[in-house]
């Protein structure tokens, strides 16, 4: 079974009582993908992935994994390791036998377990930790140490959930680093659940959006960000201005969209154009709007300034449309002048650079 996907999950359904907590659900994970569900709280993910370890049972549908129908089975019978945020490292243990532990429990002899212990401490650089307990350590050294016990058992799938919210800002980026390269390197698929679209977007080889207990989109990150396929995706992706409106006509390969701040040419989706009279909402991207339009830039929007935020490389305006809604502008710092608050100025996009929405699902 070696080209069947690592893990698929067929229909997948949890509920608690009356309440849906995950609705018929279908994902799956190809050998040695990074896969990253995002949502806000609620949504599902966390429950998505305690039924893929084996924590919660499935009402409806299937898990598989290598193939393999894991519904029945219990979490050591799976071929797969989790990594939780708070870390669960026994307080009472050394380092060397918090990794050593998965090992142990598979019964394997204890002259092998010798030798892959000192070959992850050293792998995971935290020889020099072996002999002390997990209050001694700072946040890194122990996420460290859980990746480490982890990894040691070579699962087929490692599931992590929210596994760095609990580390300092100026630690996060160097352990997302630390384990995309400990992906990369070993080939492991991971399935790491995270409301933070940073994460999702530098770790991910495949995102898959969540809200309301289902899917909302699976892409690579280009695609999450750049091609939102509904308002909810578009609204959660940072940096993307919505426009709600009804369809007047469409143009050709465009549609032509009324809002409450003027009219607009989006291009159309795949699929049925929508009819006139329609309700739609669109979205384009604060990097692709530009306060200097020039005849390219069909669409145009009258905005004064609200606020400015200096992000380092880039700088960020808020801007008030005549509705009241806000207007996001992204561009570099040092290219172009800067507007200052309260200034009146026309902005633009071209019309390929937007992207229209797919309408909304109802709730089941």
């Amino acid at each position: 079974m070696a080209d069947r996907p690592d893990l698929e999950l067929i229909g997948v359904t949890k509920r608690f009582g009356a309440f849906t907590a995950v609705r018929d659900v279908s994902l799956a994970v190809e050998h040695g993908q990074f896969v990253c569900l995002l949502g806000p709280s609620g949504c599902g993910k966390t429950t998505t992935l305690r039924m893929i370890a084996g924590l919660e049972e499935v009402d409806a549908g299937e898990i598989r994994i290598a193939g393999v129908r894991v519904n029945e089975r219990p979490p050591w019978q799976r071929d797969i390791a989790m990594m939780f945020q708070d870390f669960a490292l026994f307080p009472h243990m050394t380092v060397a036998r918090q990794v050593a532990f998965g090992l142990e429990m598979l019964r394997r002899p204890a002259a092998e377990i010798r030798r892959r212990v000192a070959e992850t401490l050293g792998a995971f650089d935290i020889a020099a930790f072996a002999d002390r307990k997990p209050d001694t350590l700072s946040g890194g050294q122990k996420q460290r140490v859980a990746l480490a016990r982890a990894l040691i058992t070579e699962p087929r799938i490692l599931l992590l959930d929210e596994p760095i919210g609990s580390l300092d800002f100026s630690l996060r980026e160097a352990v997302m680093l630390e384990l995309r390269d400990v992906q990369r390197r070993l080939g492991i698929s991971f399935v790491w659940v995270t409301h933070d679209q940073n994460e999702a977007f530098s770790l991910g080889d495949r995102v898959v959006v969540m809200t309301h207990a289902r899917i909302e989109q699976v892409g690579t990150p280009e695609d999450i960000a750049e091609r939102p396929r509904t308002r909810f995706v578009a609204t959660f992706v940072q940096g993307t201005n919505v426009f709600d409106g009804t369809v007047e006509r469409a143009e050709g390969d465009h549609v032509r969209v009324r809002t409450a701040t003027g009219s607009f040419v989006v291009p159309a989706r795949d699929g049925r154009p929508p009819d006139p009279g329609e309700a739609v909402s669109f979205s384009v991207r604060a990097a692709l709007v530009t306060a200097q339009p020039g005849a390219e830039h069909v669409n145009q929007v009258g905005a004064v300034c609200h606020a400015v935020e200096y992000l380092g490389a880039i700088r960020r305006y808020d801007f008030r449309l005549v509705d009241g809604r806000s207007l996001k502008l992204e561009e570099f710092t040092g290219r172009g002048r800067r507007i200052a608050e309260g200034e009146a100025i026309t902005l633009g996009w071209r019309v390929e650079d937007g992207v229209l929405h797919a309408p909304a699902e109802a709730p089941a």
